[in-house]
Formats: structure tokens, C-alpha cells, sequence
């Protein structure tokens, strides 16, 4: 008996490693997945926030389940499937991955303007507001801001522009024109997308090149049913941001006509953003695109049923942005805020802090909002009242 035991003992450690090795895996996605309806619904920003931890975890199950090709200066490798899968669904021949937004901005106007100094912007723009005038000082452009405080400008607003630069005693061109949409600085709102044609429609008229700044613009789709590859047929150039939503760590993604993005790899170097290895930012914005319209879709639909049972709330009204996207605002009364944000927290809801008036929170919808339904999320924010 006791031999019998131990032939069996032995046995079974010599057919461990076998058995390990034979044992299918669960990618690190998979897992994580698994364990997403425990995690917090995060009511801020535009993804998933993934900590460090979650980052590594879906990076190793990319790389269980398909590989990682590494490219060398933000060439070839996963970027260069990124470029071509996003061109390709924004309708547009060529992409190139840029590290920020700011110098996607930067770099569409300064090609497209070529000769011609002057660049219609939005007047809440980030090009205009938040990019440290890098077009006029590395450029020498010459930015022409509309519709201070409005996401929306008109074509006549845009025609008074290039009328009036016409009849200038020294020849100065419009040379470029950015629209914005959705607008940060107007929480949100979306340009009407009537208007947006018709400027479009003007500028091409004029021989004026146009770029969208469509930071969140599969965000922005969601809301309006207008797609992403609709919106950027009417532009020349068109930026999407890939860590805002996409959930990778820093990135961007301008797209164009061929010829336009072609010389852009020279342009990047110049202005220091040829990083040596992007691979792993590329490769988490590529899996998330993967399935972010089906995504955020189910978060909107969920977030919409959400909103729909809380305003039967006597404690809660929702307040949304007109022409809005995916920022609201949620009115508490009856509760000092900063205690119901930290008993929301140990009830598995994140908010932000509350806004200045102390009249409740400015919520985003994103893809948090998929770890629970609606009912739930009232019953948590209802028990910590």
C-alpha cells in the first residue's frame, strides 16, 4: 500500500509540468471581463481608467490571444494596423499615429493651410484655448476665432471672415478652417451638423482645406446617429483621440488624403514626436476599438433607463446639455454632497467632486456604466443618500 502511494505521488509530479503546459490559459482580458460587474461604475471621464495593474493585465491577453508586432519610431508593427484600420473607418486614404492631440491639431492645420496664413478656429477651441499658441509661434498662422461661447458657428460667419481678409491691402488667405465636435469647453455640446455641412460645402467652394477636431468623435456618433466616417467626409483632415476613450496611454490618430498625411512622418520627428516604441499604446487602442461602438451604445442605453428612473427620485433631476453628448448633470438636494459621494464610493459609485454651486455632479457616461443596470445604480445612490 505505502509503495502504491508513493509510485502514485510520483506520478503525479512528473505529469505536472505536462499538465500545466497542456491546460488552456483564460487570457488576461477574459479575466478581467469576468470580474468587470464587481468593479466601480465610474461616473467621470470618457473610459474605463484603467490602473497600471489593468493595463498589464490587458496587454498580456492581446498577447496570449493575438501578438504584439513591435514597430520602430511609431512605423510599421501594430501602429501601422492601427493607421490603416482607422483610416479605413473614417472613410480616408491614409492615418498616422501621433502622441497628443495638441500636435494632431498643430500639424493638420500647418499642412493644410499651406501659403495662406489665416485659420477660422471656434472661439472654444482647444486649438484656440489650450495649446499654448503653438500654430501662431511654431507656424507663424494666424488663428481667426468665431462664436465666442457657442459650439456652433455659421457659414455667414465664415464668409464675413474671408470676404473681409479678401479686401485687404496685403494679400493674407484663409488658408484652413477647424471645427470642433464635440466642444470640451461647452460640456460637450455637438456642432449642428446642418451647419457643419453647409461650412463645409462654403470652404471647398473657396479652395479653403478643412479639419475636424473630433477628439471624442465616436463618443459624439452615439448621441446623434450620425457616424464617424459620415462626419469626416466633409473634412479634409480629421483628428480622434485614442486614449480619451480608447482607453491606451497617450495617443492620436490624423487622418487624411493621401498626400496630405504622406510627408507627415518628417513633420512628426521635427517636432519631437517620433517616439522610438509605441507599440503599447497601440495595441490597447486596437483592441478597444474593436468593440467600443457596440460598447458605448449598451453604456448610453443604459445610462439613458438610468436617468429616466432617477428623476422619479424626489432627491435627483437630471440636467441635460442641450445638443449634448455624453456629459449631464445630476442635482442631489437634501444631502451634504461630499458625504454622499464618499458612502456612493463604498457602494461601488465613483463620482466627481461636486460642482461649484453645490447643486450635485456633473456625470459622464462611459463604458463603467456596463458593469451594472440601471435599477442597481439608483438603488446604490439611494442607499447612500
Amino acid at each position: 500500500m505505502l509503495l502504491e502511494s508513493r509510485r502514485r505521488f510520483l506520478q503525479a509530479v512528473a505529469a505536472a509540468p505536462l499538465m500545466g503546459a497542456a491546460r488552456p490559459v483564460a487570457p488576461a482580458a477574459t479575466r478581467r471581463e469576468r470580474d468587470e460587474t464587481s468593479r466601480p461604475v465610474v461616473l467621470s471621464g470618457d473610459g474605463l481608467s484603467l490602473s497600471p495593474a489593468d493595463y498589464v493585465q490587458v496587454l498580456e491577453g492581446i498577447v496570449e490571444r493575438r501578438g504584439i508586432a513591435a514597430d520602430n519610431y511609431s512605423l510599421g508593427g501594430v501602429v501601422e494596423e492601427l493607421e490603416r484600420t482607422l483610416a479605413s473607418a473614417l472613410g480616408k486614404e491614409r492615418a498616422i499615429y501621433l502622441p497628443t492631440g495638441t500636435l494632431a491639431n498643430h500639424m493638420a492645420v500647418r499642412t493644410l493651410a499651406r501659403d495662406r496664413s489665416r485659420v477660422i478656429v471656434p472661439d472654444t477651441s482647444h486649438l484656440y484655448n489650450d495649446s499654448g499658441d503653438c500654430a501662431e509661434r511654431l507656424s507663424q498662422l494666424n488663428l481667426v476665432p468665431l462664436a465666442p461661447d457657442r459650439a456652433t458657428f455659421t457659414r455667414d460667419e465664415v464668409r464675413s471672415v474671408v470676404e473681409r481678409t479678401s479686401t485687404g491691402r496685403v494679400r493674407t488667405g484663409v488658408g484652413a478652417l477647424v471645427i470642433e465636435s464635440p466642444v470640451r469647453r461647452k460640456r460637450g455640446e455637438i456642432f449642428d451638423f446642418g451647419e457643419m455641412r453647409r461650412i463645409s460645402a462654403y470652404a471647398r467652394e473657396n479652395d479653403i482645406r478643412t479639419h475636424l477636431d473630433g477628439a471624442r468623435l465616436y463618443m459624439a456618433s452615439a448621441y446623434t446617429g450620425i457616424s464617424p466616417r459620415e462626419y469626416a467626409s466633409h473634412f479634409d483632415t480629421v483628428y480622434v483621440s485614442l486614449w480619451k476613450y480608447f482607453n491606451c496611454g497617450s495617443g492620436a490618430i490624423l487622418a487624411g488624403p493621401g498626400d496630405v498625411i504622406e510627408g507627415l512622418f518628417h513633420m512628426r520627428r521635427m517636432f519631437g514626436g517620433g517616439l522610438p516604441e509605441v507599440w503599447q499604446y497601440a495595441a490597447v487602442a486596437l483592441h478597444y476599438f474593436e468593440d467600443f461602438e457596440a460598447e458605448f451604445a449598451r453604456a448610453v442605453r443604459t445610462a439613458s433607463s438610468f436617468f429616466a428612473l432617477a428623476k422619479e427620485h424626489p432627491a435627483f433631476d437630471i440636467e441635460p446639455v442641450p445638443r449634448g453628448s455624453n456629459i449631464f448633470g445630476l442635482r442631489v438636494r437634501g444631502t451634504d454632497l461630499y458625504r454622499f459621494r464618499e458612502r456612493s464610493a463604498s457602494n461601488g459609485v465613483l463620482l466627481p467632486a461636486p460642482r461649484p454651486d453645490q447643486s450635485g455632479f456633473l456625470v459622464t457616461v462611459n463604458a463603467t456604466w456596463n458593469r451594472t443596470d440601471p435599477e442597481a445604480l439608483v438603488r446604490k445612490l439611494v442607499a447612500s443618500l
